[in-house]
């Protein structure tokens, strides 16, 4: 973590991005909104030289064995990624998908991987399905981009041919190089920037209300990952402020839906982003965007 700065795109083509609120941000991912470019920062698409070059195949310098190159060389724009940057922090990485689907298939094995309560660390298979999904199934996503080529890297070192990316992971990567907020070391490890970029993601739908909550939940998780100041008050609430039984209670919370609950940054960081965003958080409600 560390306190946002302004300026600074960590490098690559990073400056080419679109600089949006988060009010612009939420109306592209609404009915609509989301047939409408962007504008710079459109990874993924067939032809697309930088996110042939970055996504992982097996020719490029960091990929695994031969035999995976379908996973970059045939994507399409069902899998193209849209980034633009967040105007409140330049180290905030916004993602939309062209489905829920395509956000889903390029998103869920990282979080497992990072949140899951059984599977973390692990590189899955396959995604688990129903309530199992737990955190493969939320309509938003978020995390550091060095826990992002965590994942890939280990993905690339357990799973060399066969269940390598696939084509929505591969395009993910691809559109996150070309934005300049992943790099390919010379060894062909993956890294994130030096000004430790941020990534979140949220689907797209024709529910307003819905998306806006998911958002907002979301950027909370940006504000905590990129100011220290405001984790550092968070961790202060949970260590000396919340009582045993709130504690306890949070946990089963979070356990029900299938976070690590060993983590306890993830722990206090659901916590703040719930509590901020939520309007009813125990029980049925209209409220919440379901974010991870």
């Amino acid at each position: 973590m560390g306190k946002s700065k302004a300026g600074g795109g960590g490098g690559g083509g990073g400056s080419a991005l679109p600089v949006l609120t988060l009010e612009q941000f939420a109306d592209s991912l609404i009915g609509a909104g989301g047939r409408q470019p962007l504008g710079a920062g459109v990874a993924g698409t067939k032809g697309n030289k930088a996110g042939a070059k970055g996504g992982g195949n097996g020719n490029s310098k960091g990929g695994g064995a031969p035999g995976n190159e379908d996973a970059t060389n045939n994507l399409n724009l069902e899998v193209a990624i849209d980034v633009a940057r967040w105007e409140a922090n330049s180290r905030v990485h916004l993602l939309r998908f062209k489905s829920a689907a395509a956000q889903r298939d390029a998103m869920a094995r990282p979080s497992i991987f990072l949140e899951d309560i059984a599977l973390y660390g692990t590189v899955v298979d396959h995604i688990p399905s129903g309530q199992r999904g737990g955190v493969a199934n939320y309509s938003g996503h978020n995390m550091r981009a060095e826990d992002l080529a965590r994942f890939i890297n280990c993905l690339r070192t357990e799973k060399p041919a066969g269940s390598r990316e696939t084509q929505a992971e591969a395009a993910l990567v691809s559109a996150l190089i070309t934005s300049g907020v992943l790099r390919t070391e010379k060894g062909g490890a993956i890294v994130a920037a030096p000004n430790k970029p941020v990534v979140a993601a949220v689907a797209g739908s024709s529910n307003a209300r819905e998306v806006r909550d998911a958002l907002l939940h979301e950027a909370m998780h940006m504000i905590f990952y990129t100011n220290d100041v405001f984790a550092e008050m968070c961790y202060v609430f949970w260590d000396d402020h919340a009582t045993v039984e709130e504690r306890a209670a949070w946990v089963d919370f979070l356990r029900d839906l299938q976070y690590n609950v060993e983590d306890r940054e993830l722990v206090v960081n659901e916590l703040q982003a719930y509590m901020v965003t939520e309007r009813q958080l125990f029980g049925d409600s209209g409220g919440g965007g379901g974010g991870g």
